[in-house]
């Protein structure tokens, strides 16, 4: 094709959109589109008979749109086919059908002259607002509704409505600039078809109607509502043309001579097929790159349905909530119709259907209402999931449960029973009614809620503002750190050198260089954060589920949702949080005779909570079950041989046996308040954070679980130290303290075993020359340095060389041939050098 083709074209292209937004009152656009017109005739030198007629007629309705109101909307839609005729004959080169032609010529001459069977014979602007004047003096004394603003159009010429007029119609619509008037239209016309078309054809136009009425009620209808609605049109149309094709192929005679026994045996067949249905296949046209645009922003749509739905078991009456859970199913609607996801867009168009009836008050929110929106939450991210790791083509089944909610729906919708009946039908458990309660004296608001058996919280924040975002693929996010933290240790090796010390003015640039680069480092670091307000929504679902299936009253209160963390460390928290709170609900929260026969409420509390402490990010989750029965925990210890029985421990070393991965490999712990059922992977998840966790509890009155990890994994603030020749870095959050030993502080235990007295406390002391066999260090207790390690609740010494200072550093991985069991990474330091970060973990181990 040549490039005077290719700008013909664009020519036609950009008439069709400006003819696309004329209106009998807003006619700019014609004069633009039939000045780019004029333009396009007299740059064609060769025009055939067929292509001159349909230029010339193209041209005569151009005039009429801009003269006339008659037939003004039948003018223009046939005007736009006429043009995009010619666009087709540019770009096939001239190879297009005679036929296509002549259909276009006799379009254009039928809506020229005011053909009644075409699209304007229901839209004609002039006897339209006739029709209004003459409605309007007829009904003076009443008042009319802005909704139920006249159309202007007779009952009689409603009638007469085709679906291909319909889709002429949807055409002309603009879902911003849409009037009442003409949504009002749209509704009676999508009614009379749903109720006229052929019977393959309804139940698209049907779910068509449903969305117009839903649109025209609404204060603002919400985006994508139009989309919906053609998308259903054209379904329609391509239903009702398979059952003529079908009724044409066949046979009459075949017809009058089958027999019952035929007609048994294809019921018969048709059974069959119904029970084996055929999976639905993604269509082969879609864009892989749009699927992946659409399950991220259905997935954000979803995620705050569910978060707005847990909100709402607390607050049934708030119309806002009910709002947020509806426009996300429907926008999820919307766009997979789209998109041509059929399964997905009518099952969130029977769950929106729920949630219309629920909005226009036609049906409480209880329980059980609840449970089968929050489980099509469930069938939806399966979905969802599918179609994320599919591709055109690929076929997207119907998860587990998809084929029973819709049976609970259309229950609901078709013999108007309530949610309850329509779940025991179905032998769904019923839930039981809500429990209310108070929020606890003292306590901050909580986030989140879940309601009687499910237990509720109090929410702490309002609405956030919108943010503009963009969305960056993490492996890039990842590089540009690796990258600022190449440029950092460049630089620091430049900063070192000699020459420059002896150089004021070099020395000034060098530390301007140092502070950009500073703020560099910061906010590419920043970059990596994310708050945890979608694992801590996680948790609340969690607490819900888990709560209904023990049969407790739980009252889920979250704190801090906003506070951030490096990414990376998301889904290595997500894990301790789940096992923790399946612990705390399973073993440490009482039955709700339990607690009102030791004289607490029936609905038990837990707190989930995130806050920032200095270089750190603390977690805490705490309840007020039954605590942990110390003098339990210890007698289970020294049972399973895992500490020595004249040992004196303190409660907080009592606390911390929990973690041991021996601990509950015997019976259950429920006779230990139980604690300590696979708590050993808390510790493991947290250690590989360079974190440390610590437990506080009260017996009768509640247990708290601290978590303290680094807010980021990609610097490391650390202690370097120095052993032999040889250098180390110690995380700083591990670190109590530093000192010099006196000969009164050092002795041994049981004839070998160092220890090094600390605040009244025998602390026991490591050699880290021993430990990695590194020769020239210091041997002698006195002249080494002391540098005490908390871990889990557990104090050592380690004997240094020296402290040489606390340095912000940045972390690398080490690829090594060799396992370095007390190693746990690594650090480039400020000359270049690699400084290994010592695994205080199992140093102590």
């Amino acid at each position: 094709m040549s490039d005077n083709a290719e700008g013909k074209i664009g020519e036609l292209e950009e008439i069709i959109r400006a003819l696309a937004d004329v209106f009998p009152s807003d006619r700019d656009n014609v004069m633009v589109a039939g000045a780019k017109f004029e333009e396009f005739i007299g740059g064609i030198d060769d025009k055939g008979v067929q292509l001159q007629k349909l230029i010339n007629l193209a041209w005569q309705g151009m005039k009429h749109l801009y003269e006339e109101d008659d037939f003004f909307m039948a003018v223009k839609t046939s005007t736009m086919q006429g043009i995009n005729t010619i666009r087709e004959y540019m770009l096939s080169d001239g190879n297009i059908a005679v036929e296509d032609f002549e259909q276009s010529c006799q379009q254009l001459e039928k809506a020229l002259s005011g053909g009644k069977e075409s699209a304007d014979s229901i839209i004609e602007v002039e006897e339209a607002k006739k029709q209004a004047e003459k409605s309007k003096s007829k009904n003076s004394k009443k008042p009319v509704s802005k909704k139920k603003e006249s159309d202007g159009v007779d009952d009689d010429k409603i009638k007469g409505v085709t679906l291909n007029d319909l889709a002429s119609n949807i055409m002309m619509l603009n879902e911003e600039k849409v009037t009442a008037g003409e949504l009002g239209l749209l509704v009676r016309i999508l009614k009379h078809l749903s109720e006229t078309a052929a019977d393959a054809a309804k139940p698209a136009l049907i779910a068509a109607y449903e969305e117009a009425v839903e649109a025209e009620q609404a204060d603002k209808p919400v985006d994508g509502w139009l989309a919906f609605i053609s998308q259903k049109a054209e379904e329609a149309i391509e239903a009702e043309q398979d059952e003529v094709w079908g009724d044409e192929s066949q046979d009459p005679a075949a017809e009058e001579t089958s027999t019952a026994g035929d007609a048994e045996e294809k019921d018969l067949k048709s059974t069959e097929e119904t029970e084996e249905e055929e999976v639905f296949v993604i269509p082969v046209d879609s864009e892989e790159a749009m699927l992946g645009e659409f399950v991220t922003e259905c997935s954000d749509l979803v995620e705050s349905a569910e978060v707005a739905l847990l909100d709402l078991e607390e607050s049934p009456d708030n119309d806002e909530l009910i709002n947020t859970v509806f426009r996300s199913f429907h926008t999820v609607k919307g766009t997979s119709a789209f998109m041509g996801l059929d399964p997905i867009s009518e099952f969130t168009h029977s769950v929106e259907t729920l949630l219309s009836m629920v909005r226009e008050g036609d049906l409480s929110f209880d329980m059980a209402c609840a449970d089968i929106t929050l489980e099509s939450i469930d069938i939806l991210k399966k979905m969802l999931a599918v179609v994320e790791v599919s591709g055109c083509g690929d076929p997207l089944p119907k998860p587990a449960g998809y084929e029973r909610i819709m049976r609970i729906l259309n229950n609901i919708f078709d013999n108007e029973v309530s949610p309850a009946d329509a779940m025991k039908k179905e032998g769904a458990p019923v839930p039981v009614a809500p429990v209310v309660n108070e929020t606890p004296g003292g306590e901050p608001a909580a986030e989140d809620a879940d309601t009687g058996q499910n237990g509720t919280a109090d929410k702490s924040s309002g609405k956030s503002e919108a943010e503009s975002t963009v969305r960056v693929n993490v492996s890039r996010l990842d590089r540009l750190i690796d990258m600022v933290g190449e440029l950092v240790i460049a630089h620091s090796v430049v900063a070192q050198d000699q020459s420059i010390s002896e150089d004021s003015d070099l020395m000034k640039k060098v530390n301007h260089t140092t502070k950009i680069l500073r703020e560099l480092q910061d906010t590419s670091l920043i970059l990596r954060m994310v708050p945890l307000r979608a694992t801590f929504h996680k948790m609340n679902r969690l607490v819900r589920d888990l709560a209904r299936k023990a049969g407790k009253s739980v009252k889920f209160s979250t704190v801090g949702e906003d506070t951030e963390i490096d990414r990376n460390m998301v889904d290595i928290i997500n894990e301790p949080l789940v096992h923790m709170l399946r612990n705390s609900l399973d073993h440490g929260i009482e039955s709700p005779e339990e607690r009102a026969g030791s004289g607490k409420s029936e609905t038990a509390n837990i707190w989930l909570r995130a806050y920032q402490e200095g270089g750190k990010v603390v977690i805490e989750i705490e309840d007020d079950g039954k605590g942990i029965n110390k003098d339990k925990v210890l007698s289970k210890a020294i049972e399973k041989g895992l500490v020595d029985p004249d040992k004196k421990l303190t409660d907080s070393e009592i606390f911390s046996l929990i973690f041991l991965p021996g601990f509950s490999s015997a019976e259950q712990v429920t006779d230990l308040s139980g604690r300590g059922v696979g708590m050993d992977v808390v510790r493991r998840s947290i250690e590989q954070l360079q974190g440390k966790v610590e437990v506080s509890s009260q017996p009768g009155k509640g247990t708290k679980v601290s978590l303290e990890i680094p807010f980021t994994l990609a610097i490391t603030d650390g202690m370097l130290v120095k052993v032999g020749d040889q250098r180390f870095i110690i995380p700083t959050i591990n670190i109590d303290m530093t000192f010099r030993a006196v000969e009164d502080d050092i002795y041994t235990m049981l004839g070998s075993k160092e220890h090094v007295s600390f605040r009244g406390e025998s602390v026991p002391v490591i050699r880290l020359h021993r430990l990695f066999s590194i020769e020239n260090a210091v041997e002698d207790l006195l002249e080494g340095t002391m540098l005490i390690i908390k871990n889990n609740n557990k104090r050592y010494a380690l004997l240094l060389d020296e402290v040489i200072g606390q340095q912000q550093l940045v972390g690398k991985s080490i690829n090594m041939m060799v396992k370095m069991p007390h190693i746990s990474g690594g650090a480039i330091l400020g000359d270049g050098r690699v400084g290994l970060i010592l695994d205080t973990s199992a140093v102590a181990q």
